[in-house]
């Protein structure tokens, strides 16, 4: 897995649209791509039997229409269960956490960290990827919200450009969205890491490491795009195949030449965070097993050996892929 995977999976959630928040207070006029929305037939939702059962739910976190509209089998899921949890918590205290998290310490510059050549081209590209370009006058603006921001925060931000349109029109990254509507029906909710553990797997990188995940990102931004479609939508478009093995092919088609970093960014954002969270999910349903608990994570965190399917695998429990004939199976417990 690769450093494309991380900014585009890993890295999104925890910053939350920073700039495109920025963006959509800013900007008006943009418009918002037509799209016919169905919901997948291939979710990635699991089953975790138990006394009562427990689900799995890969998520993308991105507010693409596509993705915001729920199978019939995850909606029920989700309707079934007592506890929402995310992969951090998504009230709007975290949030303001998670923003003063992604900050240099004070009298630092991310044009004088990363130069200016590669901050310059930063801008280029978050102009680029803006249709229609800045409004005048918003460049200096712009560039005064990103020169404050760590590297890995700053890089984070960038193949989200594209969804502007959809924050401008309400729809939020489908985690944020799930965490939204936990609430309002009165589910408890929670995240399975807090603000300062998902800070500090990031922080954990150099400057100079950061940078060069920074710059990498840049490169991919500037490839030329067969058919105009971009990464993003790319893996979207995967996602929504609902298949784990394509996706992480895709991704790893974009590897970096650094094998050192590769390697250490494999260990610290995925297999670490992997074992971490399999353990928490095996925790509480353990010590509640009359709970039923919905886990909603980035969906590579389910693929592969480390992944948390395999994990809890191997820790008893049994997890049994869900699909859409599965939906009338699923009812919720009696009340207590």
């Amino acid at each position: 897995m690769d450093s494309s995977c991380f900014r585009r999976v890993a890295l999104s959630r925890l910053t939350t649209f920073f700039i495109l928040l920025f963006l959509a207070g800013q900007i008006a006029g943009i418009a918002l791509s037509a799209q016919t929305p169905r919901a997948t037939d291939k979710p990635f939702l699991w089953r975790i039997d138990g006394r009562v059962p427990s689900y799995l739910y890969g998520t993308v976190h991105v507010p693409d229409a596509r993705v915001l509209e729920l199978p019939q089998v995850v909606q029920r899921a989700f309707d079934a269960a007592d506890v929402f949890n995310a992969e951090i918590p998504l009230d709007s205290t975290t949030q303001l956490e998670v923003m003063n998290k992604l900050m240099l310490p004070a009298g630092q510059d991310l044009r004088k960290i990363a130069g200016e050549e590669v901050f310059s081209r930063l801008m280029r590209v978050i102009t680029k990827n803006l249709k229609g370009g800045l409004p005048a006058g918003m460049a200096d603006i712009l560039a005064g919200t990103l020169a404050p921001m760590k590297p890995w925060a700053a890089m984070s931000q960038l193949e989200l450009l594209e969804y502007l349109p959809d924050v401008m029109s309400g729809r939020q990254p489908l985690d944020a969205m799930l965490y939204g509507m936990a609430v309002k029906v009165g589910k408890e909710v929670g995240g399975l890491e807090t603000v300062d553990e998902q800070v500090a797997v990031f922080d954990g990188f150099t400057m100079d490491e950061q940078v060069r995940m920074l710059v990498s990102t840049l490169d991919e931004m500037e490839k030329p795009r067969t058919g105009g479609v971009s990464s993003s939508r790319e893996l979207v478009d995967l996602y929504l195949g609902g298949e784990l093995a394509p996706l992480v092919r895709k991704l790893n088609e974009e590897s970096p030449d650094d094998p050192a970093l590769q390697k250490k960014m494999t260990k610290t954002i995925v297999d670490d965070r992997n074992l971490k969270m399999a353990e928490r999910i095996a925790e509480r349903c353990r010590k509640n097993p009359a709970r039923s608990y919905f886990f909603a994570m980035g969906a590579l965190h389910y693929a592969g050996d480390t992944g948390i399917v395999n994990q809890l695998s191997s820790k008893g429990f049994k997890v049994t892929r869900l699909t859409p004939r599965d939906a009338a199976t699923i009812v919720r417990k009696p009340a207590a």
